[in-house]
């Protein structure tokens, strides 16, 4: 098992109260960086914003590998990067970033 300190910029001013909204989460270490990104997403919640314009920049110790669309609560699509590698420690951070 290896631990992943996550984040999430805010949406909105509201959102700032709970910011960074952080999570700690402890994942096993063999997981492919696909389903390690889609475990992270069942386990954090993204906000949703309602338009499909809005996206979030997934980053795992500071390298972009996903490109994640979230409406209403729901994970609507997830674009992976190709040929990305990440190099995993005991303690990994990962942020998405909120950009249109």
């Amino acid at each position: 098992m290896i631990d992943f300190e996550v984040t999430r910029d805010s949406v909105c001013m509201g959102d700032d109260v709970d910011a960074p909204h952080y999570a700690k989460l402890s994942l096993e270490s063999s997981l492919p960086l696909k389903e390690l990104v889609t475990t992270i997403l069942n386990k954090y919640q993204l906000a949703s914003v309602a338009s499909p314009k809005i996206y979030w920049i997934c980053k795992i110790n500071g390298i972009h590998v996903a490109t994640i669309t979230v409406t209403e609560d729901l994970c609507r699509s997830i674009q992976f990067e190709e040929g990305c590698k990440v190099h995993l420690d005991l303690l990994n951070s990962v942020h998405f970033k909120y950009t249109w």
